[in-house]
């Protein structure tokens, strides 16, 4: 009886222990099936059609294929295309054979044709990216044989610099027969020519299903599975408790010793990475539509502290949308000098303690500290400032709509100075992606020839000239670059980050 009382006892206090400290049942991270990849919030749509934030993107490039991608080291790959050439303003993408939908139906030449129809379409956020092709023509590199692999022709107006790094990855593969019949419901039934399907999606999580029929990429794991946690500290914990398989760029930098302290247990990768950190104006706003209240604003600005202490100095300070390692990035560019006592003096000139202006954020918890700090900033310069934090849908389509006076936001994945074109044509203000209406005709000569020089250096020294004038007129108030951070938990394997920051290294781990 003493023995029976014993093993009872200690099963009670093993039960104990186990919900203290959740050892009574496995983590999710060490199902050997499942990677589980830690993300801070759900994406707006997965629909690559609609798809213009960071998650969206990243997480549809893995359900969909494009001809070409760009890889972790920058340069550009071939995705479903096998090979390509350039001749006489035509590109020719071969595409690999075998390629198939997720429901088995094979790629067809209407498919292809569909999938540029739907990007050049006016209502497309993307088409005044493609706005260089002419025509797009699809045909059997075997005209007599069905069966060859299809070639993709795609005829120029005028030579694109920027088409295979920055239009072409984004332009994805997508299912004809199938979108005209579920029409809006595809959005929740997606389905592409990529590794992974769609197996469910929520608030809290996106599960990705691997498919082995692929003809080329094939996961070693059965699913992907994408934890929204909202929450910075929680996040992090349940990295550190291991529920959490790989945390790219999702970890407070305040925390990320606590990772680099178990060698044993986590892989910290600190690489170079391609956003930048900034805050947007509203330049349809009265006030900020001066730019001697820019200025202020700017030198009202301590960088280096914010680096220092609140970035734990994983940042460096910002001039312009691309990042030092850019071969077209502008080093001479300076901000203009921390100068708190001139921005008073500016803000009481022009008489902005009168006017409250506001300063929006998401709620994300690091981008809310973040904010916290510039708001202290400029009020302690003589800024009547309100800080504002909202849930990451409602800030963005406050953004989206023009709905703000100052913003802070990040670009992220930025590789080929037309995103300056994107960012800042006037062609581009609201719905189009130039959020702060930024107007300047001149430069937008500039940025209209930019996408026809062929030559390198002559293209480099053009965008030289394009970043002076936009910094100059202090159209965004730059403020960082980020240092990327992964951390990557010791039971995956074969993880290389990618620089753009997107997800399709996943693609190619293993798990213990």
């Amino acid at each position: 009886m003493r023995r029976i009382a014993k093993s009872f006892q200690s099963l009670v206090l093993g039960l104990v222990l186990g919900l203290m400290f959740g050892a009574c049942t496995p983590r999710e991270g060490q199902d050997p099936n499942s990677l589980i990849v830690a993300i801070g919030a759900e994406p707006n749509t997965l629909d690559p059609r609609f798809a213009t934030d960071a998650y969206g993107m990243r997480i549809s490039a893995l359900l969909f294929s494009s001809l070409v991608r760009i890889d972790s080291d920058l340069k550009v790959v071939g995705d479903a295309a096998e090979s390509w050439s350039f001749k006489d303003l035509v590109y020719s993408f071969q595409l690999r054979p075998g390629l198939t939908f997720a429901n088995g139906r094979p790629l067809k030449k209407e498919d292809i044709l569909f999938s540029f129809e739907q990007y050049r379409a006016p209502s497309s956020p993307f088409a005044s990216s493609l706005e260089a092709i002419e025509k797009v023509r699809v045909d059997h590199l075997n005209s007599e044989d069905p069966s060859s692999p299809l070639v993709v022709h795609i005829h120029l107006k005028e030579f694109s610099a920027k088409l295979l790094t920055a239009d072409l990855p984004v332009v994805r593969l997508l299912p004809r027969a199938e979108i005209l019949k579920e029409g809006s419901q595809f959005s929740r039934q997606l389905m592409g020519t990529g590794p992974f399907v769609l197996d469910r999606q929520s608030s809290n999580e996106i599960v990705l299903r691997s498919r082995q029929d692929h003809p080329y990429l094939n996961p070693s794991y059965e699913r992907l599975v994408f934890k929204i946690i909202r929450d910075d500290f929680t996040r992090f914990q349940r990295t550190l408790k291991g529920e959490v398989d790989i945390a790219q760029a999702e970890i407070p930098l305040a925390r990320v010793n606590d990772f680099v302290q178990r060698p044993e247990r986590f892989e910290v990768h600190k690489y170079p990475g391609l956003s930048m950190s900034y805050i947007l104006v509203n330049l349809r706003d009265p006030l900020l539509g001066k730019a001697e209240v820019r200025k202020a604003i700017a030198q009202a600005l301590n960088r280096g502290e914010i680096i220092q202490y609140r970035l734990e100095g994983l940042a460096s300070e910002a001039t312009s949308l691309l990042t030092p390692g850019n071969p077209f990035f502008a080093s001479e560019l300076r901000n203009p000098p921390f100068n708190p006592s001139q921005a008073r003096e500016a803000f009481e000139r022009l008489g902005l303690q009168s006017h409250e202006l506001t300063l929006k954020t998401s709620n994300n918890q690091a981008a809310v500290g973040n904010a916290r700090v510039l708001a202290q900033q400029l009020t302690e310069a003589g800024l009547n400032l309100r800080l504002q934090s909202f849930e990451w849908g409602t800030f963005y389509g406050d953004v989206v709509k023009g709905q703000f006076q100052l913003a802070l936001m990040r670009w992220v994945g930025v590789l080929d100075p037309d995103i300056y074109r994107l960012a800042f044509h006037s062609s581009e203000r609201p719905p189009g992606r130039n959020r702060g209406s930024y107007e300047n005709p001149k430069l937008d000569q500039l940025l209209e020839k930019g996408l026809s020089i062929e030559d390198l250096e002559q293209r480099i020294s053009h965008y030289y000239k394009v970043q002076r004038i936009v910094h100059e007129d202090l159209a965004i108030i730059p403020l960082w670059y980020d240092q990327q951070v992964a951390v990557v938990n010791r039971r995956v394997q074969n993880f290389k980050p990618a620089q753009t920051g997107d997800y399709f290294p996943f693609v190619f781990v293993s798990k213990n």
